[in-house]
């Protein structure tokens, strides 16, 4: 029941994201996006794929569409060449702000009926499955890539 509640909380809260800001063009993808660079502004396209655990090619795509709506730049790395790092406009930034009131608006609902009590355990208790389900991931990642070596040595022989 748990990740079936989780699942339901999730889609509805992508759906009430999307029409707070459906004015401005900015689907739920290029939302979380935005957020994540407004705490990490200059941070490069692997950093994000690699916190939110998605590909690269999924990364530059919403990353392309943040630019073209002027959203975002990118600006390549003095000290990489090769890498561009990703920074917020102030158009972004204008987002932000209703980003942050729609934010409000569903914490206000779906925070509801709950005591302060209720919410810190709430957020005491997501928190540490979440700490648990990424050490979880990590772990097995690690696991992958002792066996495709393992695979790669056999195959060496």
């Amino acid at each position: 029941m748990l990740m079936n509640n989780l699942s339901i909380i999730v889609r509805h809260s992508k759906v009430f994201c999307e029409r707070r800001l459906q004015d401005y063009g900015v689907g739920f993808p290029e939302q979380v996006i935005l957020m994540f660079l407004a705490s990490n502004d200059g941070i490069n396209q692997d950093a994000i794929a690699q916190h939110f655990l998605l590909d690269k090619g999924a990364i530059a795509k919403t990353l392309r569409k943040l630019e073209e709506k002027g959203l975002i730049l990118r600006h390549q790395n003095p000290e990489n060449k090769r890498e561009n790092l990703i920074s917020i406009t102030p158009a972004g930034q204008g987002i932000m702000g209703e980003m942050g009131k729609a934010l409000q608006a569903w914490n206000a609902s779906f925070f509801e009926g709950l005591s302060e009590e209720d919410i810190w355990q709430y957020e005491r208790i997501t928190k540490t499955i979440a700490d648990n389900v990424a050490k979880l991931t990590e772990k097995d990642s690690e696991q992958d890539q002792k066996k495709m070596g393992a695979v790669k040595n056999d195959k060496s022989k």
